[in-house]
């Protein structure tokens, strides 16, 4: 696997179902797969997890999967493929017809999966499908249908996307359709889900309860933030959830679209402060599911998300139903590569933003070991995370170099594959400190992230219950026999630097 620290999302669709496919894209950097539950039947997703799973084994690092669910987006219905086009061309200028109920569209009528599709649209309302790339405005109304006239062409596919920034739609953040897929994810074991068009943070709180009473409060729950709404409450919503998602595609089609950059921007340094994960998401490498370079825009856009401190960013169409899925995974995980390494060279130094909202001991304990690491060119960091939450503090402040977690918990480690810089890594409780020292050692040279002599930092603890905690800052070289520190401390190897606790 590509050794960088900013984690990739993979779409899975048909371009990466195959183990083959799967396994190139895990080596090549991916460490969540996402399964979008907008597209296909349930009874396809549970093959395509299960082929990720039996594909993840074969590595050493953990695969995360995230189940995004649909949330109240109007979708197209069905629509004929014309010609091989995948579609129903439209040209400006065309009148196109939807209808109430469900039609096979085809001779430009068409219908979408919102039942109150042709009640709450009104004349003048403007229609956007598949992220604004066609546009539509609303020319007249009758009962069971409405007209509307092409402003920007292309093509109408299946179950794509329609936003109504001009309409009140009253519909439930929640719908029937995602509870049936939260219930899957939950007997499936899914380690994230995503929410789609969260407004409040009620939203959130509503799944949680939902999946506390289904005993699966371990799954991380991410905020997609898409709908104007959601601004208003964006600090609450990042409180109540797991993690944010930057979904660029409808936020854009929402609201001004020379906002998203800026919204991106702002997003990114709340999540900082909140000592949460952050995803930024939508055509990172749009023209690859075509072509085998990206653009130079997009290059540099996957650049800048790094820059501003994302943890990961995601292919969407790249890699589901993409030309070049490998080759898509490939240009971000190099493009990460780079930044990654101009960042350490010409800012080794600069300081990590404060988590101004996650004021305790482990924020201080990781603000120390950053300046450790910083001032003696640490190898990397290991620390000991069996709940996780040490990993996602540490993650926060951007070291620059790795950080392998350890847990014993392997809901867990997958959990901890969004972190930015982490490294998850399985490993036994061990009984003793001496243990530790030689089961990290022996497990750093035998996967080649150190070597005999390096110097690491430790965090760790001294009691024998010291798995689930951190109170100590530990300097050690790899490959140097551990003498117990007794109560009269006898000297080690290994230098203590500082004490505090945390989880």
């Amino acid at each position: 696997m590509q050794m960088i620290r900013t984690k990739i999302l993979a779409t899975m669709g048909p371009a990466v179902a195959t183990p083959e496919v799967l396994h190139s894209i895990f080596e090549a950097g991916v460490s969540i797969c996402r399964l979008n539950f907008s597209h296909g039947e349930l009874s396809e997703h549970k093959k395509t997890l299960d082929v990720i799973r039996e594909t993840a084994k074969k590595f050493d690092h953990p695969v995360a999967v995230l189940g995004d669910l649909c949330g109240p987006k109007i979708r197209l219905g069905k629509v004929k493929d014309v010609d091989g086009t995948g579609g129903m061309p439209v040209n400006v200028g065309d009148e196109i017809t939807v209808v109430r109920g469900t039609i096979l569209g085809e001779n430009h009528r068409v219908s979408t999966i919102l039942e109150t599709f042709v009640d709450d649209v009104k004349v003048g309302d403007r229609v956007l499908v598949e992220d604004g790339m066609l546009r539509f405005l609303v020319t007249e109304k009758s009962r069971n249908e409405i007209k509307m006239l092409c402003n920007v062409g292309g093509i109408l596919k299946s179950s794509k996307g329609i936003n109504l920034p001009n309409t009140a739609i009253n519909v439930p953040s929640i719908t029937d359709k995602d509870w049936e897929c939260v219930d899957w994810a939950v007997a499936n074991d899914l380690d994230f889900l995503a929410l789609s068009f969260v407004r409040h943070a009620n939203d959130i709180e509503l799944l949680r309860g939902h999946l506390q009473y289904k005993r699966a409060k371990q799954i991380g729950l991410i905020a997609k933030i898409e709908k104007a709404e959601a601004i208003q409450e964006l600090d609450a919503i990042i409180d109540a959830s797991d993690g944010l998602m930057v979904a660029r595609g409808d936020l854009g089609v929402e609201m001004d679209p020379s906002m998203v950059p800026i919204m991106q921007k702002d997003m990114i340094t709340r999540c900082q402060k909140a000592g949460k994960p952050v995803i930024v998401a939508t055509q990172m490498l749009q023209s690859m599911i075509e072509q085998a370079t990206p653009t130079r825009a997009e290059v540099s856009d996957v650049a800048n998300a790094i820059f501003d401190g994302t943890d990961a960013v995601m292919l969407s169409a790249e890699t589901s139903v993409g030309k070049f899925p490998v080759v898509a995974v490939h240009t971000l995980s190099h493009t990460a590569k780079v930044t990654e390494e101009y960042l350490d060279q010409h800012k080794p130094n600069a300081e990590p933003p404060r988590l101004a909202r996650l004021n305790n001991t482990t924020t201080a304990l990781a603000r120390g070991a950053w300046r450790i690491v910083n001032d003696l060119r640490i190898k990397l960091v290991v620390i000991w995370s069996q709940q996780g939450s040490t990993a996602r503090v540490f993650s926060k402040h951007h070291f620059h170099c790795p950080i392998v977690a350890l847990s014993s918990n392997d809901l867990v480690l997958r959990r901890m594959a969004l972190h930015y810089g982490v490294i998850p890594c399985r490993m036994d409780k061990p009984q003793k400190m001496g243990d530790l020292f030689h089961d990290v050692d022996e497990m750093l040279i035998a996967r080649k992230y150190a070597q005999e002599g390096d110097s690491i930092l430790l965090i760790a603890g001294w009691s024998p219950a010291m798995p689930d905690t951190m109170n100590g800052i530990i300097i050690h070289t790899v490959g140097e026999r551990w003498a117990a520190l007794s109560p009269t401390g006898d000297q080690t190897p290994a230098t203590l630097v500082s004490t505090g606790s945390g989880q």
